[in-house]
């Protein structure tokens, strides 16, 4: 027997050790899973970049070594995916920038569509045959359920959307939902502030030094939509608790 044929179960023996959601789950639901980890690179780098990261933004192990992701994903691979990120650091008249794409290792077995998202947290995909998706690949919207899964990842895109808005257009100055999604950092959904099923509000001060921003997402209707509340201001933390259908504030316990 060759060596190549006695490699293929050794391999196989190892993605059911490490990745046993690749063979219980179809493709379509691993995709969802590949997904929702990427709303977290989003949102972790939204964090290192506000905090640890002193305006730059971190490589898969720089968020690893931060706890800001789990180590699978940390290490590139998780749920039969390729996970690869790029990151660009600000310069004294740019600011920092980075991307991260996620591809199928099993064309077809573990999944049809590649993805791509940026500092702009909107997610974009297709079927590539097993190529990398790019930012010139149409927009993905974020179906998930629960109701308040898609409110904390959304908490995190307006947060990525408004630091990368003050650091760009903003000139350090922050803006509101209708200014972000002019700018192309948010949906026109969620610059309504009512989506998946959560009110969202936003609240400036410009005129403070410096300036400072927060949101607030708070269930359509308590109880049915959601029961948690969620906080997130300019540091990046996402706070969040069972409010009653009243907003969360930054003393609320953080959200990992």
């Amino acid at each position: 027997m060759s060596k190549k044929l006695l490699a293929v179960p050794f391999v196989f023996s190892l993605l059911l050790a490490f990745c046993p959601e690749v063979f219980a789950y179809s493709p379509a639901q691993i995709e969802r899973f590949v997904i929702r980890s990427l709303r977290e690179v989003v949102g972790a780098q939204a964090t290192y970049n506000a905090t640890t990261g002193g305006g730059n933004y971190g490589t898969f192990q720089n968020l690893g070594q931060a706890q800001l992701i789990d180590a699978v994903l940390a290490a590139g691979f998780k749920y039969g995916y390729s996970f690869q990120t790029v990151t660009i650091a600000a310069t004294a008249t740019t600011p920092a920038r980075y991307y991260v794409s996620a591809r199928p290792n099993r064309y077809r077995k573990t999944g049809r569509k590649s993805f791509y998202t940026d500092e702009s947290g909107v997610l974009r995909g297709a079927d590539k045959n097993g190529a990398a998706a790019t930012v010139s690949d149409p927009e993905i919207e974020y179906d998930c359920l629960p109701y308040e899964d898609c409110a904390i990842a959304n908490m995190r895109t307006l947060h990525s959307a408004e630091v990368t808005y003050g650091a760009t257009i903003g000139n350090n100055s922050y803006g509101t939902f209708a200014q972000l999604y002019a700018a192309g950092l948010i949906s026109a959904s969620l610059a309504d502030g009512s989506y998946h099923g959560y009110n969202f509000t936003c609240t400036i001060n410009n005129s403070a030094t410096p300036a400072t921003f927060n949101f607030s997402a708070v269930p359509i209707t308590y109880g049915v939509t959601g029961r948690r509340s969620f906080y997130i201001g300019l540091d990046g933390v996402l706070r969040g608790a069972d409010r009653n259908g009243e907003p969360a504030n930054e003393n609320d316990p953080p959200i990992q």
